[in-house]
């Protein structure tokens, strides 16, 4: 055994004890490989390229650990925050409805002939709400952008319901 290999092979086992533990499997796989590469030199330039690809994979091992998550609970915890921000969304443009109906209804008991006004539905109902909607969508749309989503989501769904509702009843 020449000095090219010895030195690949105490390359490839200081690898395998720094690897961090999701690339140790793999930093051990490469140094059995080792073994089958034929000539010396072949067998260093294969322990530097493993060496590489072990050092590119463990740097983002180690950089997620820095940050203190796995790369499996990042994704996970990014698609739930998401996921939750468009329900938040779309539950508070639904709330922000729910409240226009509530003030077209006390103003229907404030001002009796009032609750039946048609401009006054489609101002409690669909102008105000629409108008909060597209604004609070602008404003959050860089930070909170799951949040956003959900609200205009809800926008575009309410705004489809007039659509259809005017299509059926003019």
């Amino acid at each position: 055994m020449g000095a090219p290999r010895k030195l690949a092979g105490a390359l490839l086992r200081g690898m395998v004890r720094l690897a961090p533990q999701e690339s140790r499997d793999w930093a051990t796989a490469m140094l059995r490989e080792l073994g089958f590469i034929e000539g010396e030199w072949a067998a260093l330039f294969w322990a530097l390229g493993s060496a590489t690809a072990i050092l590119r994979h463990a740097t983002s091992a180690w950089r997620d650990w820095l940050k203190g998550k796995s790369t499996k609970e990042a994704d996970m915890n990014n698609t739930g925050k998401k996921a939750l921000g468009v329900g938040l969304g779309m539950l508070s443009a639904l709330a922000l409805v729910g409240c226009g109906l509530a003030v077209l209804r006390i103003l229907g008991i404030l001002f009796p002939g009032l609750e039946h006004s048609p401009w006054a539905y489609w101002l409690a109902v669909m102008a105000i709400p629409e108008a909060i909607f597209v604004a609070a969508t602008v404003m959050l749309w860089r930070k909170k952008g799951p949040v956003a989503a959900g609200i205009l989501a809800t926008g575009l769904v309410m705004a489809l319901h007039v659509a259809v509702h005017l299509t059926l009843h003019w």
